[in-house]
């Protein structure tokens, strides 16, 4: 099977991922991503919730741009964008930036045709949060696996929401980082969440 840094290709033979990323602010996330996702597809699409992210990417704004997209560019999120990328964009990682400062506004049924329909259009899709409990139980759902990075908050609240050992792994991972963190704040572990991954 597939690892995270590793996108979906014509000659990759895997079904599209769901990711999640975690960290607070100066782990690392951006610049992995960047490394292991971006830099290694010939075209990806950032979704980012302002202009301050993402510079070094070109922007596209309409939905024809998202359609016909030949190389990696970002798109700022506005009303209604998630719905128009999961209609016109494909064969690419979906990156989900600071996805909590606009995943709220959508419905569960958007967020779930998004999850589900990256199989049929060749997206893998990274959700990119500041901390563990921001990711939305729905994502656990539907995730592959969990890169973590250093972070603050107890994650103890999302016990009831998640399957007994997902919880345990996700929460020796969080420790594990943690620790690390103090050497090398840059520090992540990768989590399998779908069974068929582990």
């Amino acid at each position: 099977m597939g690892s995270p840094n590793q996108p979906v290709t014509g000659a990759t033979k895997r079904k599209a991922q769901l990711n999640l990323v975690a960290g607070v602010n100066g782990t690392g996330k951006t610049t992995f991503l960047l490394r292991n996702v971006v830099q290694r597809t010939q075209k990806a699409l950032v979704l980012t919730p302002d202009d301050m992210e993402w510079q070094s990417l070109p922007t596209v704004s309409t939905p024809t741009d998202i359609y016909n997209l030949r190389q990696p560019s970002r798109i700022i999120y506005t009303d209604g964008i998630l719905d128009t990328i999961a209609r016109c964009y494909f064969g690419g990682p979906l990156i989900l930036d600071d996805a909590m400062a606009y995943l709220n506004h959508q419905t569960p049924d958007t967020l779930r045709y998004i999850y589900i329909r990256r199989r049929q259009r060749g997206v893998d899709i990274y959700l990119v949060t500041h901390g563990l409990r921001q990711i939305p139980p729905q994502a656990f759902s539907f995730a592959s696996y969990l890169i973590l990075f250093a972070t603050t908050e107890n994650f103890s609240a999302r016990r009831r929401d998640l399957q007994p050992e997902i919880y345990d792994a996700v929460a020796d991972a969080q420790d594990e980082v943690n620790r690390l963190a103090h050497s090398n704040p840059y520090a992540y572990r990768v989590i399998a969440i779908d069974p068929q991954l582990r």
